[in-house]
């Protein structure tokens, strides 16, 4: 593998969503330009994503790296983003979503930590929201950190043993630990992440929860910093409810990353265990809601922790009760990658 990072865009009919992020890339500094590629990923677009994306870049009248689309036909960002790493030349791997605007020195402040410290698997930046309209009631109290903004810890630096997760805009992946992931343990995506409308989420959480199980270290910088654009639907009461939900139903499929491979005879107990807990939760938080006045109240904003608690355990009590017949059969194949 070369020196040098890619920058994998993937895309799923992005054409409105790709001027600001494509500029944004033009205008790096402190990389040369044969130090780093653009890898547009059209995963499966109806749209004219791929012929706008190569408009736009055309259209920048200054020295530009490397600049590719490909295709991939498997719908989900997972599959998306791995397909951009196939495609990838460098060393290191930048996941820049259609909607990310980096600062101009995140590049070359990516590749100099990552240089530095040979042992990190993912690196994370520091995300700053951009609306479309106006700020949601509560934002910077209950949202942000769902939606791929703010501080990722409250330390920076090495904060695998604390956090140990990233979100993916703006991940930077180390292709080396990537690659033993492949071929050494035959990883796979257990969650899918988005497939175009569906929220299905978690994939950055699992591809770090994976570097971790083999020795590599999650880092988070303050220093790398970009813009995200956030739509208004996106910060909508309904909305809130389907991410949350599918938020729920990847913690159960992800729950194998902190299971003990030496007790796997625990695992049926901790299956029922868990199962009555979501249950448990449920109740409760609706009860909460109910007394708290969420239902009657115009601000329901302000109670996004709830809406959390409730829609997670629902979507976890879900998937949990999907997997109970392949429950032990799916820890036996999959867990540890056979570590």
């Amino acid at each position: 593998m070369e020196n040098g990072i890619s920058v994998i865009v993937c895309c799923f009919n992005s054409s409105s969503r790709l001027q600001p992020t494509l500029e944004h890339l033009c205008w790096q500094k402190k990389i040369p330009v044969e130090s780093w590629e653009v890898i547009i990923v059209d995963n499966a677009s109806s749209d004219d994503t791929a012929a706008k994306a190569t408009a736009i870049w055309n259209s920048f009248a200054v020295s530009k790296p490397a600049f590719k689309i490909v295709y991939e036909e498997k719908a989900g960002l997972s599959s998306a983003r791995q397909k951009g790493i196939q495609e990838s030349r460098f060393k290191y791997v930048l996941f820049c979503d259609d909607d990310n605007w980096l600062n101009e020195t995140y590049l070359a402040g990516a590749v100099a930590i990552m240089y530095a410290n040979p042992a990190i698997g993912a690196l994370g930046g520091n995300g700053f929201p951009v609306f479309e309209s106006k700020e949601p009631p509560h934002f910077w109290k209950n949202q942000y950190h769902v939606l791929a903004v703010g501080s990722q810890w409250h330390t920076v630096g090495d904060i695998t043993n604390e956090r140990g997760v990233l979100y993916g805009a703006g991940l930077v992946l180390n292709k080396a630990a990537y690659n033993e992931l492949i071929e050494k343990y035959n990883f796979y995506f257990q969650v899918s992440d988005r497939i175009g409308d569906n929220l299905a989420s978690s994939g950055d959480h699992e591809l770090c929860l994976a570097l971790k199980r083999i020795g590599y270290k999650i880092f988070y910088s303050e220093t790398l910093t970009f813009k995200h654009y956030i739509p208004q639907r996106r910060t909508t009461i309904s909305y809130y409810k389907k991410l949350f939900l599918s938020f729920g139903e990847s913690d159960a499929m992800l729950l194998m990353y902190f299971v003990n491979k030496e007790n796997l005879n625990g695992i049926k107990a901790d299956y029922r265990y868990r199962c009555l807990r979501c249950c448990k939760n449920i109740i409760k938080t609706w009860l909460v809601m109910v007394f708290t006045g969420y239902y009657s109240s115009p601000d329901k904003h302000k109670y996004v922790d709830l809406l959390h608690n409730l829609y997670g355990n629902i979507g976890n009590l879900k998937r949990s009760l999907l997997m109970k017949n392949s429950f032990k059969k799916t820890f036996h194949e999959n867990l540890l990658f056979g570590i």
